[in-house]
């Protein structure tokens, strides 16, 4: 088997270049070989998916967070290379969705051995995403955090408790299936996948190949609910929350207030104006054996 590992070395707070050497050794192991390409900028890991995937190569991992796994899966998407995943990141919302270990080794193994499936592919724009986008509250989060230096959960954690006091609900237009309804939303979430990351579940049915994507549409807690609303989503709850609107859709056209949105986890400014849509079994991703 011949592979291609695409790392960020800025994920995993830098330590995603230490697994070159773990690399190495696993694929002359299984008698693979693995050419390691480390992404330098923003888009560059969707380059080098495409040229990995130009050159012959079997599969393509990425090693990094959501947002570099977004960049390498726009490289594959609609060809027949695989995308393993090695999850570094601060969130890691697409791997823990798939139930793929956050262990480098384990999951460089899973990735270098395990079977592929076809998987769903969502777009905001014709901005591609795996996961979740947003718009809102979760799409401030995001931007707040991508100029934060703080990572990990408790970095995410102190921007969202910052952000969440002084949040005032945006009122938005959302079309599906011909039916228009206008709201005040928190949020409003487009989930292709269960969670956000670092076990935030915001939309508990949500499979990564079932053909379907859920809108949920967030309304703000007073204070108090605000708790029973986090505990909600932290454990898996969030389909039982008065405060969750759930809408099953495979297309919908959304008219914002605001101009900037998340696309797994990484801020874009969109405009006011968005057209989401689902395109089944576009993307090859090697799953647990």
């Amino acid at each position: 088997m011949k592979a291609t590992l695409i790392l960020n070395p800025l994920s995993g707070k830098r330590r995603a270049l230490s697994i070159q050497q773990m690399a190495t050794r696993m694929a002359a192991e299984l008698s693979a070989s693995i050419d390691i390409q480390v992404v330098r900028s923003p888009g560059h890991g969707t380059l080098l998916a495409r040229e990995a995937g130009a050159h012959g190569a079997d599969r393509v991992i990425c090693a990094g967070g959501d947002g570099t796994l977004n960049a390498v899966a726009a490289g594959l998407i609609g060809t027949a290379v695989p995308l393993g995943i090695v999850a570094m990141g601060s969130g890691n919302g697409y791997a823990r969705s798939l139930g793929l270990s956050l262990r480098p080794e384990a999951a460089l193994r899973t990735a270098l051995t395990s079977s592929a499936s076809q998987m769903d592919v969502c777009y905001v724009n014709d901005l591609p995403f795996l996961g979740t986008a947003g718009i809102g509250f979760d799409a401030r989060v995001a931007w707040e955090f991508d100029k934060s230096k703080s990572r990990g959960l408790w970095g995410y954690m102190r921007i969202v408790l910052k952000e969440i006091l002084t949040a005032k609900p945006m009122p938005v237009t959302v079309t599906t299936s011909g039916s228009t309804q206008e709201a005040k939303v928190l949020m409003l979430v487009f989930a292709n996948t269960r969670e956000f990351g670092n076990g935030a579940i915001i939309s508990p049915g949500s499979a990564p190949d079932d053909g379907l994507a859920e809108l949920q549409l967030v309304s703000k807690p007073w204070l108090i609910p605000l708790f029973k609303a986090f505990y909600d989503v932290y454990t898996g709850r969030a389909d039982r929350s008065n405060y969750i609107r759930t809408v099953v859709a495979r297309e919908a056209v959304v008219h914002q207030a605001g101009t900037i949105a998340h696309l797994d986890g990484e801020p874009v400014e969109i405009g006011h104006d968005i057209r989401f849509r689902l395109e089944a079994k576009r993307l090859w991703v090697v799953r647990q054996p």
